[in-house]
Order: C-alpha cells, then sequence, then structure tokens
C-alpha cells in the first residue's frame, strides 16, 4: 500500500485532489495508455558520441485510487540494430509525487502573480513536504484553476534528514500556454515547460511539449545532460507513437484513428 498522506490542519483535503486532477496520468481511468519512442545519445569528455540507443516505452494504467495511480511500464531498448525487451514494471505512485512509505504534509502559502507568456496569472500557492528514509523532499507550487495547466511553476528541494545536505534541486515552468502543436497527425492545444534538474554530478535541462487529454501529457521533449564542468554528458529526444484513452472504443497511431477490440486485439 502507497504511503500514508497526512494534511496538515490547515491544509483542507481537496488540495490533494487538486494534486490528483493535475496529474500527468491520475485524471485518467484504468486502461488508459501512451507509447513513446526515446532516441539517447551519450558523450565522452572530449564531446564525441560514444553510443546511442532508441526505447520504446509504453506505459499503462493499472489502478486509480483516490490516493494513488499504479502503472505498469513496459520498455524495449534497441541497440546496434538489436532489441532488447525488459521485465514490465509496476510503479506505485501518489499524486504529489511519493512513493511506498513516505508521507505528505500540503500547507498553503501567500498568493502570488506569475507571468507566463505576457499574461498575468494570480496563483495561489502550497508548500508540500514529502518524507521517508533517508530523504526529504520539500516543494514550492504555484497553481491557478484558470488555465491549463494549473500548476505552472513547482521548485523542489531534495535533501538528506540526518544532515540536512540539499542533494538536488529542481525547477519546472511552463513558458508557453495554448500553443498549437501537431500531434499524430492533428493540430492539438499544447502548453510547454522547462524543467532543470541540478545535483553533484551536473544539470539536466529538459524542454518539454504538453497535451492535456493525452495520458501522460508529454507528446515531445528535448533534453540534455551537462556535467559539473559543463561538458555535454547525454542528450535526448521523445516523441509520441501511440495512445489510447479508457472509455473511447479507438486509439490514435501515425493520425489515423485506430479502432480496437475488448481484449485488446487491433484492426485497421
Amino acid at each position: 500500500m502507497l504511503g500514508l498522506v497526512s494534511m496538515e490542519l490547515s491544509a483542507p483535503a481537496e488540495d490533494y485532489g487538486l494534486l490528483q486532477q493535475t496529474h500527468a496520468w491520475g485524471r485518467f481511468g484504468k486502461g488508459s495508455w501512451r507509447q513513446v519512442r526515446i532516441l539517447t545519445e551519450s558523450f565522452d569528455d572530449h564531446g564525441t558520441l560514444t553510443n546511442s540507443s532508441t526505447t520504446d516505452n509504453k506505459t499503462t494504467i493499472e489502478e486509480v485510487t483516490p490516493e494513488r495511480v499504479t502503472l505498469k511500464i513496459e520498455v524495449t531498448v534497441e541497440i546496434a540494430g538489436q532489441k532488447f525487451p525488459s521485465q514490465p514494471q509496476i510503479i506505485k505512485q501518489g499524486y504529489a509525487g511519493e512513493n511506498v512509505g513516505q508521507s505528505v504534509s500540503i500547507k498553503p502559502l501567500s498568493q502570488e502573480v506569475l507571468i507566463v507568456d505576457d499574461r498575468e496569472i494570480p496563483c495561489q500557492t502550497q508548500q508540500i513536504e514529502i518524507l521517508g528514509g533517508a530523504s526529504k523532499e520539500v516543494s514550492l507550487i504555484s497553481y491557478s484553476p484558470r488555465v491549463t495547466p494549473s500548476i505552472l511553476k513547482r521548485k523542489s528541494t531534495t535533501s538528506e534528514v540526518a544532515s540536512a545536505r540539499t542533494t538536488q534541486e529542481t525547477v519546472s515552468e511552463v513558458y508557453a500556454l495554448d500553443m498549437p502543436f501537431k500531434v499524430l497527425g492533428e493540430i492539438r492545444s499544447a502548453y510547454s515547460m522547462r524543467l532543470v534538474q541540478k545535483n553533484n554530478r551536473g544539470t539536466t535541462t529538459t524542454w518539454s511539449v504538453h497535451v492535456h487529454d493525452v495520458p501522460g501529457e508529454v507528446v515531445a521533449h528535448s533534453s540534455k545532460k551537462l556535467d559539473s564542468q559543463g561538458r555535454l554528458v547525454r542528450r535526448s529526444t521523445l516523441e509520441l507513437v501511440a495512445y489510447g484513452v479508457e472509455g473511447d472504443d479507438s486509439f490514435r497511431d501515425g493520425g489515423r484513428r485506430v479502432r480496437r477490440y475488448k481484449r485488446g486485439r487491433e484492426s485497421r
């Protein structure tokens, strides 16, 4: 069972419901899925490409409850023309990002105004603390129920409980709203985000495009990792291959709407 979700008295239980509704997977039904393809390239200290791989990743929702979402992840890696499928993984995650055995506390903070796409957007702010094991994560989120996505900015700090030493800092923020983007042959309304993760090994920056009604949301991204000396270590790109939403009797594949049978067989 997922770790206990404990709210502080100053935060109503609806706050956790907000996190479910804004979660990239938690607001979809059991059986919804998304398949993406990721190209990853690695470099040596001189900036020379050392290897590359292509990963096909299919994620399917196994269960959705008020406390957590359970995902099945199936991965196949292709290296030098050879494909290596791995055993499916089952991941259970709470809507604040907590894992099994971790607790969550949420408390409201002051209001603020964010500027996104030259728009002034009044936001509520919250502090979310995830505690469990040897680490603690404290996040500050800024959100507005008037826009999509509701969470416009998140700043997280992960630290060791014993020493209070910071091990990672992460900042994600939306920088474009209502952006037209072609998704499998269709123009959809999308938004763009930038995610920066810093630790003692270096910095990873990811630019991603999200579509609200696609399970998992991310339909494209580009990412690069620099080591602590500022040298390129790895870069990757992601593209959406196909997806399906529970309750719809078809799914999207390369821009075509494809009928499917209840047992999962497909006909075109």
